[in-house]
C-alpha cells in the first residue's frame, strides 16, 4: 500500500468505505458511526439531548416537564392544576375546594357572594342568569321567555301567542278580522262585500252594475 492509499479514502461501487460510511458519513441505514441520522435523531427516535421530533424524552416529557396533555410528573399543568382542575393545596382557579368552600371565605361563597358553581345566593350568575338560563324577569340571552317570545310579546318569528305580528297579520296575511293588507278575506272580498275589482259575489258593484253595465233588472230582462 502506497503513501496515498495510505491517508486517503476509497469506496467501494455501492458509495462506502471498508467501515461502511458514505462520503457523507452514513451507513446504509442512514447513521452516522454516533448513530444519529442526517436529522440528529438516533434508530429509537431520539435526539443527542434525549427528545424525540415532537420534543418528549423517552418518559413522554418535553424540556419543560410536561407530557403531551399538558400535566408535569406530578400531574399538574403549567398553572398548577390538576386533571380535575384542582392544585396541590386542594382549591380550583377560583379559589374553590371539591366540597365548595372557599379558600378566602371559608364558606360556600366567594367575597363578590358566588358559589363553585358560579352563582349567588339567588341563584343568579354573574351575567345575571339562573343555571336554566333565564334572568329575574325571565328572559333568557336572546331575549326571550320560557314560552318563547320577547319583552313585546312575539316570538323569534315576529309573531304574538295568536299568530300576528306586530303589523296585525298572522303568517297567511291576515289580520284578525280576516282581512289582508288590501282590506280583503280569503275569498277576495272586503268588508262591503266587493272584490278587487269592485263586484259583490253576485256580480254587480256598489252601483248595481255588472262589468257588462247592466243591472239586476236588464239582465233579467235578457
Amino acid at each position: 500500500m502506497g503513501l496515498f492509499d495510505k491517508f486517503s479514502k476509497t469506496f467501494d461501487k455501492f458509495g462506502y468505505d471498508m467501515d461502511g460510511y458514505d462520503k457523507d458519513g452514513y451507513d446504509k441505514k442512514g447513521y452516522n458511526k454516533k448513530g444519529f441520522d442526517n436529522k440528529g435523531y438516533n434508530k429509537k427516535g431520539f435526539d443527542n439531548k434525549g427528545y424525540n421530533e415532537d420534543g418528549y424524552d423517552k418518559d413522554g416529557y418535553d424540556k419543560k416537564g410536561f407530557n403531551k396533555n399538558g400535566y408535569d410528573g406530578n400531574g399538574y399543568n403549567k398553572n398548577g392544576y390538576d386533571k380535575k382542575g384542582y392544585d396541590k393545596d386542594g382549591y380550583d382557579s377560583n379559589g374553590f375546594s371539591f366540597n365548595g368552600i372557599h379558600i378566602d371565605t371559608r364558606i360556600n361563597f366567594d367575597k363578590d357572594g358566588y358559589n363553585k358553581k358560579g352563582y349567588n345566593k339567588n341563584g343568579y350568575d354573574k351575567k345575571g342568569f339562573n343555571k336554566n338560563g333565564y334572568d329575574g324577569n325571565g328572559y333568557n340571552k336572546n331575549g326571550y321567555d320560557g314560552n318563547g317570545y320577547n319583552k313585546n310579546g312575539y316570538d323569534k318569528d315576529g309573531y304574538d301567542s295568536n299568530g300576528h305580528n306586530e303589523d296585525g297579520y298572522d303568517k297567511d296575511g291576515y289580520d284578525l278580522d280576516g282581512y289582508d293588507s288590501n282590506g280583503h278575506n280569503e275569498d277576495g272580498y272586503d268588508k262591503d262585500g266587493y272584490d278587487h275589482l269592485g263586484y259583490n259575489r253576485d256580480g254587480y258593484n256598489e252601483d248595481g252594475y255588472n262589468k257588462f253595465g247592466k243591472n239586476k233588472i236588464e239582465v233579467k230582462d235578457d
